[in-house]
């Protein structure tokens, strides 16, 4: 029975259901060591209407403007520290996107968090939100203390709620993730009968081809925001019935969802059927746009060296870009401190920029900062990769921070509210559009935030099965992708990664591994329509403190099952992105650069330094003739106090008291490299790599990536190199009679096979 006015404390009718509520809860709830029920107080409201159903316990909201909250009652006792999981159960009219709480007991914008959506659901689903952080951040959790709870920006439609309390940690939380993550890999594996035919986005609209059977059921197009999961479909306004036969559905570009306007260039689009109880079913997979306007048409521009340079930044050294002809930089961009929705937050010293009808407010510091780092490079010919980075805490925009971020360095950007997805596009639009020609320079690669496979330090959304990881990452790569390229048609997006290759980045299950990750975003790219993303790799040594990795790292093989990449093995990586089963659109070789990485000098004496510049010839003569690999950035320029005790620097120290800011001997090398100098500056470190030529260094080109076997080697250079199969080097092949029978792996300078020999 629904009672017409809400109740601030439970009925006292209602306390029997409630204990066997709260018993079957703990119960069945394994991880429940501690638990204390909230109770909402309907006497603080603000544009909502409530009523009180007393057989389900619980409460029923319709929003009436663009900011309904309602406050919880002051906490009965404080609680523990194990107590970090606020969980309640729902049903929703509409999907809900900014759902936010604020911890009191004062309230602010500082004080709050945008934990997430609460999707359509005629059926009670329960939401669990880890708010341990918060708890630490804004000191909140103790007796008396309150909290407000905000159910978006709109208003029209009605959210249910019951069960609202906070619980500790533990298995709750986790099966929710593993559900999520089973429901992204089931849908990566699964076969449907239908698929979307293309999906062009113009200036002001989007155009979606499908076709759909006479078959007897209703069939529709569904968009699904990027901020929304592909098991999201029963949300009414985003379906679209169809007739049988082949249909273009135009939609506008531009839509306002949850009181922010959303650029569909990002949406995925996709076909369902209705089922017999009014729900729907998924019978194709989603597609992104297949085409994207030309907003701009800047000429190709080809790396003139694969030398380059990581992290790069103004300062004293500018010449270094011409004395070492470097051909390549990286540039760290801390993306969410640029951009703020209020004019006041850079006070006069903002830009505006209007995207999707919205307008945002840009630092003009900083980004011309960047207009000179990026100007620099610009004028040099120099290929410019930024590596796009969210901090945690940033100046103005929270909402770009995952809603599970739990720790690290980074934060993976926030795609899971409407607000956190435009203002996240917003920053790439404008980017884009800023640096695609010669007024401020030109962004030609995007590196996808930092070595996703160690993702709690580097790329945070807390601990994630690695599925629902890499849901949320192929979706901030098409992001960018998609935006970009209106900009700049040859632009391309690179995904991060460590040296890890088959081996977990982290052996203690907080991470994941490279070759796993990047066959998932090739599911993804099967699926979802193929985009020219790449890689941008890490090889440092297995120990990164420990230059001599041509003797220490004893996991790097050259085999694709090898658990490391590094220096040593760079043939792993070259092959992986040469196999015709990686490239994009099955034909063009996908965009390598190693974009950070450098051997250390432990200390500054002649041995360690000989060491470090020793493994900079090591490292220059494979990418050299890797042809799979297109750039090496040296990381980095000179050392850094900050850089974990590692001295893998160019140059010294700035501040080192015997060669301040100094050139070291890698230093020499990477000048070097590439020019007609640098066999007499490489030959005295053959004596310290143990190496009589620089060919004893190749590992061989890797089986599963070989030419059929041949017979002959009539075709062969005289100097090419023989391997066996596994790629240990045999010699040259002048000395194939010497060797016994059997099968050998021939590489010549344009040519690879594999010869028998009887």
């Amino acid at each position: 029975m629904m009672k017409d006015n809400c109740h601030p404390a439970l009925p006292e009718s209602s306390c029997a259901r409630a204990l066997l509520g709260m018993l079957f809860f703990l119960v069945f709830s394994t991880s429940a060591q501690a638990l204390q029920t909230l109770v909402l107080n309907t006497s603080r409201i603000n544009q909502l209407q409530c009523t009180y159903n007393e057989d389900e316990d619980s409460y029923t909201f319709k929003t009436t403007g663009n900011d309904p909250y309602i406050f919880v009652n002051a906490l009965s006792q404080a609680l523990s520290e194990e107590e970090v999981i606020l969980c309640f159960e729902y049903k929703c009219s509409r999907t809900l996107g900014d759902f936010q709480v604020y911890y009191g007991n004062s309230y602010s914008e500082a004080r709050s968090r945008v934990l997430g959506n609460l999707i359509l659901s005629k059926e009670w689903k329960k939401k669990e939100f880890n708010i341990k952080n918060d708890r630490k951040s804004f000191g909140w959790g103790a007796a008396g203390q309150t909290m407000r709870l905000d159910f978006g920006m709109a208003s029209g439609y009605t959210i249910t709620i019951r069960n609202l309390c906070i619980h500790a940690e533990g298995e709750e939380e986790l099966d929710e993730k593993t559900i999520e993550s089973r429901l992204a890999a089931s849908y990566l594996n699964t076969e449907y009968p239908l698929q979307i035919g293309q999906v062009e986005v113009k200036r002001a609209s989007v155009s979606v081809s499908c076709s759909v059977p006479d078959d007897g059921n209703s069939y529709s197009l569904v968009e699904i925001p990027l901020f929304r999961n592909v098991d999201d479909i029963d949300e009414a306004d985003m379906l679209m019935p169809l007739v049988p036969g082949d249909t273009a559905v135009v939609l506008t570009r531009v839509k306002r969802m949850d009181a922010i306007y959303y650029d569909r260039i990002v949406s995925r689009w996709a076909l369902v059927k209705t089922l017999d109880d009014g729900t729907h079913e998924l019978v194709s997979h989603a597609r992104y746009a297949d085409q994207v306007p030309s907003l701009a048409s800047p000429v190709p521009m080809p790396l003139k060296s694969k030398k380059g340079l990581g992290g790069f930044y103004i300062n004293e050294n500018l010449s270094d870009l011409d004395d070492l002809q470097i051909g390549s930089v990286t540039v760290n961009v801390v993306a969410n401190n640029l951009i703020s929705t209020s004019a006041g937050t850079f006070g006069s010293n903002s830009i505006s920029h209007k995207y999707a009808t919205n307008t945002f407010y840009f630092d003009r510091g900083q980004i011309e900062y960047y207009d000179r780092v990026m100007k620099e490079c610009y004028k040099r010919g120099i290929v410019t990769s930024v590596i796009l980075l969210f901090v945690p805490t940033p100046v103005s925009a929270k909402e770009t921070v995952h809603p599970e971020f739990s720790g690290g360095y980074y934060s993976m950007p926030n795609m899971t509210t409407a607000k956190g997805t435009v203002l996240y596009a917003a920053i790439i639009d404008f980017l884009a559009k800023r640096y695609s020609g010669s007024t401020y320079g030109r962004i030609n690669n995007w590196i996808m935030h930092n070595e996703v496979d160690y993702g709690l330090t580097w790329t945070n959304m807390g601990q994630q099965p690695m599925p629902r990881y890499m849901d949320a990452y192929v979706k901030s790569m098409r992001l960018v992708y998609n935006i970009a390229r209106q900009y700049d048609p040859n632009t391309s997006v690179l995904a991060s990664f460590t040296h890890s290759w088959t081996q977990d980045s982290n052996e203690d299950g907080a991470g994941y591994n490279t070759k796993r990750m990047l066959e998932q975003i090739n599911r993804y790219s099967r699926a979802e329509g193929d985009f020219f993303w790449g890689l941008a790799y890490h090889p440092y040594p297995q120990d990164l403190t420990k230059p001599a990795f041509w003797k220490n790292d004893t996991r790097s093989t050259y085999k694709m099952d090898s658990p490391y990449c590094t220096f040593k093995n760079l043939e792993v990586v070259n092959a992986w992105v040469l196999d015709p089963e990686n490239r994009y659109m099955g034909t063009v070789k996908r965009p390598l650069h190693l974009s950070e990485n450098g051997t250390n000098s432990p200390d500054y004496s002649t041995t360690q330094l000989n060491l470090q510049a020793a493994g900079a010839c090591w490292a220059w003569k494979k990418v050299a003739r890797l042809e799979g690999i297109d750039g090496m950035q040296w990381h980095n320029w000179r050392d850094n106090r900050e850089e974990f005790g590692l001295c893998i620097g160019l140059r010294y120290y700035p501040d080192d008291e015997n060669h301040p800011n100094g050139c070291k001997p890698v230093w020499y090398v990477w000048q070097a490299a590439g020019t007609e100098q640098e066999e007499d500056v490489f030959a005295p470190y053959l004596g310290v790599l143990g190496v009589k030529s620089w060919d004893n260094i190749l590992g061989g080109t890797l089986l599963g990536v070989e030419q059929p076997v041949a017979e002959g080697v009539e075709d062969m250079d005289a100097d090419a190199a023989i391997y066996t199969l596994d790629g240990i080097r045999r010699g040259l092949l002048s000395d194939l009679d010497h060797l016994p029978a059997g099968v050998y792996v021939v590489r010549g300078k344009h040519s690879a096979r594999k010869v028998v020999k009887k």
